[in-house]
């Protein structure tokens, strides 16, 4: 099982003593569950962090109750605080884990409340990783074909032939068509040919007349679905 190194070094920790007191517990768990497996629901567990080194090796790799992966991320946390950088990135995989999706929500009850002590350390972390060479971005441009319509990323250098730099550019090429809004006019209906069971009337006005009712009646009823022999021609 991979170990700290000579005063805890290893984890890069300001705080040796501290540091050293939550290694030890760390490594209690760890090698608790190397020697006695949990029968029940595990998680997978990096014992060296990927992200500070460790490998996928399953030498590096130990199976955790979902409330033991919680404690051992916590430590990681604790332990690695004095080193920027790696307090960064344990924060960062702290959170991914209280808000990872998983069938067993043991691990959760506790971890909205212990992440809030440190959520200011977690958005100086965030806005540290997107800066210079630590932002995902770094060293790399968007291109666009405006032939195909196309956009990739690229390590930045020469572009390619038949691409420029930018995100849809060909966009700005195309010829910028006006939607003209829908004017909606007022229908006015006397002066249109209607049609009453099968009677043909030159206007609404001479509709009502002819059968004794008010002209808004009679426009009433050629608007209303309730009188479907009342027709516009």
């Amino acid at each position: 099982m991979p170990a700290l190194g000579a005063g805890g070094r290893e984890f890069g920790c300001e705080y040796i003593n501290t540091c050293m007191n939550y290694a030890r517990i760390y490594y209690n768990i760890i090698q608790n569950r190397l020697d006695n497996p949990y029968q029940g629901y595990t998680e997978k567990h990096h014992i060296i962090p990927v992200s500070l080194g460790g490998s996928n090796h399953r030498d590096n790799l130990v199976k955790l109750s979902a409330r033991e992966h919680f404690i051992c991320h916590y430590l990681l946390v604790k332990m690695y605080r004095g080193n920027t950088n790696s307090y960064y990135k344990m924060l960062q995989a702290f959170n991914m884990m209280c808000h990872s999706i998983t069938s067993n929500q043991e691990r959760y009850k506790n971890c909205s409340k212990v992440f809030s002590r440190y959520r200011e350390d977690f958005a100086k972390a965030m806005r540290s990783l997107q800066i210079g060479e630590n932002n995902s971005q770094s060293g790399t441009m968007w291109i666009c074909n405006l032939i195909t319509k196309e956009n990739k990323k690229i390590v930045k250098g020469a572009i390619p032939d038949g691409w420029v730099a930018g995100r849809n550019k060909w966009k700005q090429l195309e010829p910028k068509v006006k939607k003209l809004k829908e004017v909606k006019t007022k229908k006015y209906l006397n002066g249109y040919s209607v049609s009453i069971d099968g009677i043909v009337y030159d206007s609404i006005s001479q509709a009502a007349d002819s059968l004794g009712i008010g002209h808004e009646t009679a426009r009433m009823r050629f608007k209303s679905r309730n009188y479907p022999n009342y027709k516009i021609m």
